[in-house]
């Protein structure tokens, strides 16, 4: 197993993103919001003001989705990334991490 992290900046992204989640067997994820720490630092530190524009898709507000995936479904969760949300070499799009996962506990098998 997989734990799936999309860091999604261009939130209006979000209910096609989980839709497709859907089509491709992907039934259950938790939605965080976030924010960036360009975004702290240009807003809240007044010496770093001036760097507000420097920051690429930098938006007030993200969004974090973690989900469990199998091995395999990494390839197919990143190409349906993309289709919605663009390539994930432009920046500004957000970009997803996966980690390996040892064990789950309380987690309800498909």
């Amino acid at each position: 197993m997989k734990l799936a992290i999309i860091f999604l900046n261009k939130i209006e992204y979000l209910e096609d993103l989980l839709s497709a989640f859907l089509e491709i067997g992907i039934s259950g994820a938790t939605v965080l919001d976030s924010v960036g720490m360009g975004h702290i630092i240009s807003q809240n530190i007044p010496i770093f003001a001036g760097l507000r524009n420097a920051f690429p898709g930098s938006s007030p507000g993200n969004k974090t989705i973690l989900t469990m995936v199998k091995e395999e479904e990494v390839e197919k969760l990143k190409k349906v990334f993309e289709e919605i949300c663009g390539n994930l070499d432009t920046p500004g799009s957000g970009f997803m991490i996966t980690i390996p996962v040892d064990s789950v506990f309380g987690f309800r098998k498909k």
